[in-house]
């Protein structure tokens, strides 16, 4: 019988609280992560010329994503989930957003910087990296990296969807006719999420 771990108790604690389904959390979230490159290479691509002219306003598509992933259906399939996602986040939102969460991650009392390390080894670093050479390099036995893995997953999607997501769309909706830049406003989403995150 698998011992649940004291961190995972406290994770699964907050789940609970917050009403969130553990299974479809882990499977979104890990879906997003997934992502997480391939977006990445693709707003690499156009990094320069994002340099050289200024930001188009976020607008109406952005909300639509927003919205999309704070509303995340849990009968959606994986595959289903990912072409939404993907279509609907064509810009660097979805870095921003997990970025953001990720420093919630980080910030936690519990094994915070060993979960944000892991996500950034595996998930989001420019070169991949398989589950064996993660472990390797944060000097984790085998079964126990597998479980801060599971953990930090689980704790990345609850500060996804419980703190950032909503914490973005009030911002959306405070700042909307002020005709700001992308950049400007994900400025003002990080702000108001280090704020919330003091409180």
């Amino acid at each position: 019988m698998r011992v649940t771990t004291k961190a995972m108790q406290y994770i699964d604690m907050q789940i609970q609280n917050c009403e969130l389904d553990k299974k479809h959390l882990f499977q979104q979230t890990k879906s997003l992560l997934s992502l997480y490159r391939s977006v990445v290479w693709a707003v690499k691509g156009r990094a320069v010329h994002l340099k050289n002219r200024i930001s188009g306003t976020y607008g109406m598509q952005l909300n639509t994503a927003l919205l999309f992933l704070s509303d995340f259906a849990p009968t959606e399939t994986r595959v289903d989930f990912e072409m939404q996602v993907s279509s609907l986040f064509k810009s660097r939102w979805l870095i921003e957003l997990i970025d953001i969460a990720s420093a919630y991650v980080r910030e936690y009392p519990i094994y915070g910087t060993l979960y944000a390390d892991l996500l950034r080894l595996r998930f989001m670093d420019e070169i991949p990296r398989n589950d064996a050479s993660v472990c390797e390099a944060l000097g984790l036995e085998r079964s126990t990296y597998y479980q801060r893995k599971k953990e930090a997953i689980l704790l990345l999607g609850i500060s996804l969807w419980e703190y950032v997501l909503p914490i973005t769309i009030q911002t959306y909706h405070r700042v909307l006719k002020l005709d700001v830049t992308e950049e400007i406003f994900f400025q003002k989403v990080a702000k108001e999420n280090q704020l919330h995150y003091r409180l």
